[in-house]
């Protein structure tokens, strides 16, 4: 129904991605596996979780450990922990859940291959860290909602809708190697220097890895990853000269004001009491039916709230629409109808869409396609 052209009109619910510390299940404290965990609070069109050699479709209610990767076509899969921070994994997205807060863990690390994703992270303790890496690049987090985009053969993207990111350049590489080894070894320490060049990104404002530097840290891993063990110096000394270049200013950071679509994401962060991440991640699955009754009714008064608030604003015409929202779609439904407007959200399976003859709600099963008059 959606195609991957149609990737930035999915204004979806955005939900959490944080991991707290204990988890409590009926007055009994969880195992670690049950803390270090991630539950699925929303999934919709295609999307596996590929867990060792297994596919399993995601679905709501699905437990997500370390190690598991999430690979999205056609669909999307929103993610919670109990302490309430947030991840949405959009269209067209792999991500590895590499690392999870929690017992004898000080990190939360996701993995993004490729793709797009939004995530809203609330610390449960001061000593919590927070990041999205992809091959190139690392964003770090300590209380914030942003989005990651970095897809196939292109430099990163990372925006910062509230709070605040620190963007550096990323050897993944040299993540296989020790600390010792890289101590003892000067080319090495001489490359990983070369990676602690970090700038800050404050709200309203997106970090850009410089394409060429994206280009050569793609050249540098594929050195690395493929050198064997005495040839790493070599390779690390190679590598280091061809990222010496290397500096805060290969990060562009620019002004970029929040879109009426990523106000609209943000206003569907939609997560669910503790308790029932709590329950499903202690192996409660009767919890499940609370965890779709609690998201339903909350989707419904953010629905309102934005059909309220747009409504205000009258558009008589596609012009008008089109100069409003600077986009406009039509909406190919399956009863051979049409719908020309701009969709300004979609929480669940719903779409929002602003017309001349005022903004109207769609189901997505009803769309046949979307195309751009």
């Amino acid at each position: 129904m959606v195609t991957k052209t149609h990737k930035r009109i999915m204004i979806g619910l955005l939900l959490s991605l944080a991991v707290g510390a204990a988890v409590l299940n009926c007055g009994k404290k969880d195992s670690p596996a049950a803390e270090r965990s991630m539950i699925i609070v929303f999934a919709s069109g295609e999307a596996v979780v590929v867990r060792g050699e297994n596919e399993i479709p995601a679905k709501v209610g699905m437990v997500v450990n370390e190690n598991d990767v999430i690979k999205t076509t056609n669909g999307t899969v929103d993610l919670q922990t109990k302490n309430g921070s947030a991840v949405r994994i959009k269209n067209f997205t792999t991500v590895t859940i590499a690392k999870l807060y929690g017992e004898g863990a000080s990190d939360t690390r996701l993995s993004m291959q490729h793709g797009s994703l939004m995530a809203s992270v609330k610390r449960s303790s001061a000593n919590e860290n927070f990041s999205v890496v992809t091959p190139t690049a690392i964003a770090g987090v300590r209380g914030t909602t942003f989005t990651v985009d970095a897809n196939e053969g292109e430099a990163p993207r990372i925006k910062v809708l509230d709070g605040r990111v620190a963007v550096a350049p990323r050897v993944a590489a040299l993540e296989n190697l020790s600390q010792e080894q890289i101590q003892q070894d000067a080319n090495l320490r001489s490359l990983q220097a070369l990676t602690q060049n970090e700038v800050v990104v404050d709200q309203n404002r997106e970090a850009i890895l410089d394409q060429r530097v994206h280009q050569q840290i793609t050249e540098v891993n594929e050195r690395l990853e493929s050198a064997a063990p005495t040839e790493i110096s070599q390779a690390a000394n190679q590598s280091a000269q061809q990222l010496s270049a290397v500096e805060p200013s290969s990060i562009a950071v620019n002004d970029s004001a929040v879109t009426t679509e990523e106000m609209a994401e943000r206003a569907t962060l939609i997560t669910v009491n503790s308790d029932v991440v709590e329950r499903i991640a202690g192996g409660d699955q009767g919890a499940v039916e609370d965890l779709r009754r609690e998201r339903d009714e909350k989707q419904e008064v953010v629905l309102t709230q934005i059909e309220q608030q747009a409504s205000r604003t009258e558009l008589r015409s596609e012009t008008e629409i089109r100069r409003h929202y600077n986009r406009l779609e039509t909406l190919n439904l399956k009863n051979g109808s049409t719908l020309t407007g701009a969709v300004i959200a979609q929480t669940g399976s719903v779409l929002m869409v602003h017309t001349s003859q005022g903004v109207k709600r769609v189901n997505t099963a009803e769309v046949e396609s979307i195309t751009y008059p």
